[in-house]
């Protein structure tokens, strides 16, 4: 049998789409290519997935040098005529490159026929990966609509070129498949015009490139180290040759960018994954898929923490959560309909950097709302205002309803980064999206307007001074102040007039409950003819009095629960909800941590008509 080699597509007669005009396709998005990379190679996975279980998303750095690429020359080189249109040789033939591997597992990896034009009524995943560009996924509540975005596959690699190894289910049995293909620039050759696309195949006797298959695919992809596979397991395989890492931000404004080291690379492909793939990292309805997400350097796995466990994006998990069982329906007026949920939270804004936020959508507080659509992947981070005081953060989920989803698809350039109603050519779904951006913003708009009030509401927080000094003293006595600030004067509540939500009674002390150390801080919560919903925050503050975030993994303050000023009553978590008919006097309970000061924040708002 023919040995693989390289075929570059000849311009037709009637004309072709050539590869330069592919690449540009993608535009100019504001995000950094490797957060696209992310995006786009999550979204094929994610719309790939089998069933309810675990879908597994890898992400693999590695620097072969000189005798770990040997093998790869002697696969791809030559290239078809003089190799101006990649470069691939001097990619091969330099020691630092890169190899990118993004692999896919739980998924059914890429089936259907092998060639662009034959008839089929399932799925064409191969054809739509390595022969088609730009045809539509007309697969229900996917998150691919356009088919352009796998270019930023080729745009990441040096040479344009990405080897594909996949293992499917194909005419009722397992197939593996290797074929490599690569975006250049057009050129010509022997008085032909080429359009700088080429695959690596074998060429079959009608003169097209086709996959290796079964033994054949699994020798070579053996030999040039790809991914070992369990027994039949199906998925994908796709390997970025010469893959661009990026640069870092400077530090100061007037330094320049320094190019991305591998760990760097790792670090921010770990927090695009945090960032854009939470809704799908985390436990959600029973049952439900879930993707694994993991990055590797030189085979060394990266810490990526749980999404619940990163500080910043909590407020988008709770509020995620929310919009499932108490969200606020957004409606459009004309025509009536019903275009998503939406819930907002609050949170203390950490102050220490952390790896996890180098790919977050803003360096200070969040002020944001996370669109998503039924594909649960995050579109985009639209901001709202800004809340005055910088220690108080929010983060907004509005995730779309099953009947309008298509029309907010449609709103998306190829790169999925946001909703551009202005440029739908349906008036009427112009128009809902439109509406559905009008309320979110809005919402946002309210509360950040309203945030003053409830600061005021909730009257002075101080935060537990100098407790990492006072600790140790404290656990003998099982008492003492434990703040900066004396507690008011008897019958002189500590913050709020007349109509406020909720009032300070005493500034937070440390007190000893069944033998353990506890911060509390009474509060009184005002009668109302609606619900009160009132939120507790916890943190960790310096000596100094600035906030600060545990490191990963470390343990924080925990907000234990409220309880009666009685001692009667006892609820747990961070969020009171108190019907009309509930007691008013309560105790904010939080679990401080030995060697740091806690500072407690409490805020209060009514909940809103039409919430459930």
């Amino acid at each position: 049998m023919n040995a693989p080699v390289w075929w570059a597509q000849p311009s037709a007669p009637e004309g072709a789409s050539d590869a330069e005009g592919i690449r540009k396709q993608l535009g100019r998005p504001d995000l950094d290519p490797l957060q696209v990379l992310v995006r786009e190679a999550a979204q094929n996975t994610w719309d790939a997935r089998l069933g309810t279980g675990e879908v597994g998303f890898d992400l693999a750095l590695a620097r072969p040098g000189e005798t770990g690429l040997a093998p790869w020359i002697d696969a791809l080189l030559p290239v078809f005529g003089d190799d101006t249109s990649l470069g691939l040789a001097a990619v091969l033939h330099d020691p630092d490159t890169v190899l990118l591997t993004v692999s896919d597992r739980g998924t059914g990896g890429l089936g259907g026929p092998l060639r662009g034009d034959r008839v089929h009524h399932g799925s064409t995943d191969f054809v739509g990966l390595v022969r088609d560009i730009g045809r539509t996924n007309r697969r229900a509540h996917s998150g691919g609509t356009y088919g352009f975005g796998k270019g930023v596959l080729f745009t990441t690699s040096a040479a344009g070129t990405v080897l594909v190894r996949t293992r499917c289910r194909w005419q009722d049995r397992v197939q593996t498949r290797l074929i490599a293909a690569a975006l250049g620039t057009g050129f010509d050759h022997a008085e032909r015009r080429y359009t700088g696309r080429h695959w690596w195949g074998r060429i079959a006797g009608d003169n097209i490139p086709d996959p290796l298959l079964d033994e054949d695919a699994d020798a070579v992809a053996d030999a040039l180290g790809l991914p070992a596979r369990a027994g039949d397991e199906l998925g994908t395989d796709i390997v970025i040759v010469g893959a661009r890492l990026g640069s870092s931000a400077p530090v100061e404004a007037d330094e320049p960018e320094r190019p991305r080291t591998m760990e760097e690379a790792a670090q921010f492909l770990g927090s695009a994954m945090l960032w854009e793939l939470w809704p799908v990292m985390i436990d959600n309805a029973p049952g439900a898929a879930r993707m694994r997400c993991r990055v590797s350097v030189d085979g060394r796995p990266l810490d990526l923490p749980d999404p619940a466990r990163v500080p910043r994006l909590q407020p988008f998990i709770r509020a995620h959560h929310s919009a499932h069982t108490d969200g606020r329906h957004v409606r459009s007026r004309n025509p009536a309909v019903d275009l998503g949920r939406f819930a907002l939270e609050a949170f203390m804004t950490p102050v220490r950097p952390h790896w996890t936020d180098v790919a977050a959508p803003s360096e200070g507080p969040m002020h944001h709302c996370a669109l998503m659509r039924q594909s649960g992947l995050v579109v985009h981070y639209r901001p709202g205002p800004q809340l005055p005081d910088s220690d108080v953060s929010y983060g907004a989920v509005f995730r779309t309803a099953v009947g309008v989803d298509d029309a907010f698809a449609a709103a998306e350039p190829p790169t999925h980064d946001a909703w551009v109603p202005k440029n739908m050519p349906d008036p009427d779904a112009r128009k809902l999206v439109r509406s559905a951006l009008r309320t979110i913003d809005n919402r946002m708009r309210e509360y950040a307007l309203a945030e003053p009030e409830r600061v005021s509401a909730a009257g002075p927080q101080p935060p537990l001074g100098a407790l990492s000094h006072r600790f140790a003293s404290l656990v003998p006595t099982g008492s003492g102040q434990g703040a900066d600030h004396p507690p008011p004067a008897p019958g002189r509540p500590g913050g709020g007039g007349t109509g406020s939500l909720l009032r300070t009674l005493a500034p937070p002390r440390l007190v000893e409950i069944d033998g353990a150390f506890y911060v509390i801080t009474d509060i009184s919560v005002s009668s109302a003819a609606a619900p009160i919903r009132v939120l507790a925050m916890a943190s960790v503050s310096l000596d100094h009095g600035s906030e600060n975030d545990p490191p990963a993994g470390a343990i924080g303050p925990e907000v234990v629960g409220f309880r009666s000023s009685d001692a009667a009553e006892m609820r747990e978590g961070d969020v009171l909800t108190l019907t009309v008919a509930d007691r008013r006097d309560w105790v904010v309970v939080v679990r401080p941590v030995a060697g740091a000061a806690t500072r407690v924040r409490v805020s209060a708002h009514l909940v809103q008509e039409g919430a459930r």
